[in-house]
């Protein structure tokens, strides 16, 4: 089980509990309970969310060092190699953009980039306060981090 199947297993416990209690509430006509138990899955939501998006962003910084740095080491010809060398390596360095490291790994005409785009810009929304405009399925994302996680292996 990798960290974005743990996750969401976690995540669906929590959400759940909520959902269930979110339930009740609404059974008993009680809508101040049932509001406070959908903000809870809400924040849940948004908490889970970031919290994967950390897990994917640090992968995405890993992979983009090591393609880095390979080319570094073993790009012979200093035509080829000197956009490379200009390049940070260590995945520690905030000198390169997490969309830039994405780039390195996916074309940016695909929607595979368009899609981690939207992941990105989401996770920014969050992380500054905002909230989601569409409903997220936390499922959905576990699936598309894995997939891109795999792909980026490649």
């Amino acid at each position: 089980m990798n960290i974005f199947e743990e996750l969401e297993v976690i995540y669906s416990e929590i959400d759940n509990h909520y959902a269930q209690k979110e339930l009740e509430a609404r059974n008993n006509f009680d809508s101040n309970q049932e509001r406070g138990f959908a903000r809870k899955r809400e924040l849940n939501d948004h908490a889970y969310y970031l919290f994967m998006f950390t897990r994917f962003e640090d992968h995405i910084r890993e992979e983009s060092s090591k393609l880095i740095k390979q080319c570094q080491d073993n790009i012979t010809d200093w035509n080829q190699r000197r956009p490379w060398d200009i390049l940070p390596n260590d995945k520690s360095s905030d000198k390169l953009f997490f969309l830039n490291r994405v780039a390195l790994l996916v074309d940016k005409g695909s929607h595979h980039y368009q899609s981690i785009k939207g992941y990105y810009d989401l996770r920014n929304t969050i992380g500054h306060g905002g909230t989601f405009t569409t409903p997220i399925f936390i499922p959905t994302v576990v699936n598309d981090f894995n997939r891109y996680s795999i792909m980026l292996l490649a």
